[in-house]
């Protein structure tokens, strides 16, 4: 629902702030006194297209913001839209014009595009007159239009063919990729099979490569191992040309002994020298123990040396590393598994297709006769509807088009193209006047027609229609009296479920609102300034007795009253929606 509306520097509005209610919210005023300008802030609001011309005389920019209750149907958008009106009761929608022609969108003051807010305005609001908003305008709604007016049944079908189209998709998709596949893999099963037995043959354990080429590196560098080793120790313990290591550090502590008891230092360093003379003993003893472990074979060398080469070859056929080599072959084997059950596997995929394709089929020819039925319920309201807004001779029928596809599925003899919601094509069709063929609600031309077509529309699709908010404007176009009563009365009908909003020049229409404004224009300092202001209790008659005769005098005061008293009594006589 629309709570509030705010306008800075739009067309003649300086600054304007409406707050709007439940029911039905009138705007009455004198000819060119703004009230299109209002409608036009909705449609800005809505992703409008938007033209500098509109920015106030004088204005760098122009501002319009709307304050939403978010309706249910909101939530359940994408989830980047979903992330835009968070956990929030309410939403901001705000448009800035500016004169260098760069146009800015927000929503809940973050930027979006264009596009965005058009997406989210259609949860929020239809305006219906000479702007593009209107649900019923675009032909795709249709169907789901008449398939909620059909209730219960016909979302079921709905339900079950969108649920069962999708299975047959995913069917046909699986068949095709596997057919590509088994193609693919028949022409180099044999390569996969050498493949697989190269692998396994090599024998390959996680890790070798490093352990053996740790090895190689000590059997190239033996002479100089055993060289290090004999030296070494030969230097720390047993050297018949030299003092060794652990004499020399065992002279030491004993010089450093013999005066230890002279200052507590030399103890502590007498004890250090005795902890390093353990540490030397005791890698020298190491050094012993390795060089007895070592053993060089002879040959073993090059067999390294041909297993690393071997290792080499099989990593730059199938990976990096030996744990590349043995997934490599894991994936093979499940490549050639599926080449040898491929052909099991497309004919069960060729028999599931041809059951889903059948129980398709019967889903869908239900559900078009179905349709039909609740068609021909639907115009006969519509036309009904159509006949109390002073359009008797108007028609309006339903269309059905099954359109040929070779990639369809047959239907009463020919392939019919399968849509997303069944295969029917359902439009509105409308024909204003006697004689005149029925064409496609969309080419309606007359803004008068078109809002009380789409009045009748809404008052029968009352319940499958889930737009909170929606605006009539123009909707009194070249009628008056007992059909205005007529069309004031609908819209309180019609408001019963939703917010309403109309623009109106007859009192019998005004007479039925909940919330009545006036947009009326001012002359200050050479300026035009257009103001809108809600009317209460005496100013709510002036301003009826003025829509009747033009002027306030006893009579159309008079007048006035009783034409609101009897609204009023009109709709508090209303039972579930419908007049008594």
């Amino acid at each position: 629902m629309l709570q509030e509306l705010r306008i800075n520097n739009l067309a003649l509005i300086d600054k304007a702030q409406v707050q709007f209610g439940d029911g039905l919210n009138i705007l009455t005023g004198e000819t060119g006194a703004g009230k299109t300008v209002i409608v036009g802030a909705v449609n800005l609001l809505l992703g409008g297209r938007a033209d500098t011309s509109l920015i106030r005389r004088g204005s760098g920019k122009a501002e319009v913001q709307g304050l939403f209750s978010i309706p249910s149907g909101l939530k359940e958008m994408d989830e980047k839209i979903r992330d835009l009106i968070d956990d929030e009761d309410q939403l901001i929608v705000r448009r800035v014009l500016s004169s260098d022609g760069k146009n800015k969108c927000y929503v809940n003051d973050r930027m979006v595009t264009v596009g965005t807010v058009s997406e989210i305005a259609r949860h929020l609001i239809d305006l219906h007159g000479q702007h593009e908003h209107q649900s019923l305008f675009k032909t795709s709604s249709h169907v789901d239009f008449l398939d909620k007016y059909g209730g219960k049944e016909l979302l079921e079908l709905r339900r079950e063919f969108r649920e069962k189209s999708t299975e047959l998709k995913n069917l046909r998709e699986e068949l095709s990729h596997l057919r590509f596949a088994e193609r693919e893999l028949l022409g180099k099963k044999d390569l996969l099979e050498f493949q697989i037995n190269e692998i396994e043959k090599a024998g390959f354990v996680p890790g070798e490569d490093a352990e053996i080429t740790k090895e190689r590196d000590i059997l190239r560098n033996a002479e100089r191992i055993y060289s290090a080793l004999a030296n070494s120790s030969s230097l720390l313990t047993e050297n018949a040309e030299i003092t060794p290591a652990t004499e020399l550090i065992a002279q030491a502590v004993d010089e450093l002994r013999s005066v230890s008891n002279v200052d507590q230092y030399l103890d502590s360093l007498t004890e250090r020298l005795s902890g390093l003379l353990i540490e030397v003993e005791d890698c020298a003893a190491n050094l012993r123990d390795y060089s007895s472990r070592l053993d060089f074979p002879p040959g073993r060398l090059q067999e390294i040396e041909d297993r690393l080469a071997f290792i080499s070859l099989l990593k730059k056929k199938y990976g990096s590393t030996i744990e590349e080599i043995l997934t490599y072959k894991e994936r093979a084997s499940g490549e050639l598994l599926l080449c040898d059950t491929s052909g099991e596997r497309i004919g069960k995929l060729e028999t599931d297709i041809r059951q889903a394709e059948k129980e398709l089929v019967e889903i869908a020819v239900l559900q078009s006769s179905r349709r039909k039925e609740v068609a021909r319920k639907f115009a006969e309201e519509v036309r009904k509807e159509l006949a109390d807004l002073n359009m008797p001779n108007a028609s309006f029928e339903v269309s059905f088009i099954t359109e040929q596809d070779d990639g369809g599925l047959f239907v009463g003899g020919e392939k019919v193209k399968l849509l997303p919601y069944g295969i029917d094509k359902v439009e509105f069709m409308v024909s204003a006047n006697r004689g005149e063929p029925a064409m496609p609600l969309v080419k309606i031309a007359s803004g008068g027609e078109i809002s009380r077509i789409m009045l009748a529309l809404k008052i029968v699709l009352t319940d499958a229609d889930e737009v909170p908010t929606l605006i009539f404007d123009e909707v009194d176009t070249g009628i008056g009296g007992q059909t205005a009563t007529a069309v004031g009365q609908k819209m309180s009908i019609l408001s019963k479920r939703h917010q309403v909003m109309a623009v109106t020049h007859l009192p019998q229409i005004a007479s039925f609102a909940d919330r009545h404004f006036s947009v009326s224009k001012r002359e200050d300092a050479d300026r035009t300034i257009t103001e809108v202001e809600e009317l209460l209790n005496r100013d709510r008659i002036d301003e009826m007795a003025r829509l009747l005769s033009g002027v306030l005098s006893d009579v159309s005061l008079k007048h006035a009253e009783e034409l609101i008293e009897e609204a009023q009594k009109s709709k508090y006589g209303l039972v579930d929606g419908r007049a008594n």
